[in-house]
């Protein structure tokens, strides 16, 4: 009876070791696929920050063309308003001159 006690025994503890291997097996691919999943999350972050700043630098980019043009337009603008400024001066000279004739 004895050996009996001592091969349940025997069975118990390599039952037990067995589970105790498969449950690190199980904790190591469980470590490794978080481990992975972490890098990949990582990268996915740096991804979107570079894509966020490169569109931000294009944004400011577009706002400084803007800016440009409204520069040019004002520049043509106060020419254009300058010259019908003086265009209405002649004329209201003319028209002045002509109205004692």
């Amino acid at each position: 009876m004895l050996d009996r006690e001592g091969s349940d025994y025997e069975i118990d503890t390599s039952q037990a070791e067995a589970a105790d291997r498969a449950g690190a097996i199980v904790t190591e691919q469980i470590r490794a696929i978080t481990d992975a999943a972490q890098q990949s999350a990582a990268e996915i972050r740096r991804s979107a920050e570079e894509e966020a700043d490169a569109t931000r630098q294009r944004a400011v980019d577009a706002a400084s063309t803007v800016l440009d043009r409204i520069d040019a337009l004002e520049s043509q603008l106060g020419s254009l308003v300058a010259s019908l400024r003086r265009e209405a001066d002649t004329l209201t000279r003319d028209l002045e001159r002509r109205g004692r004739n």
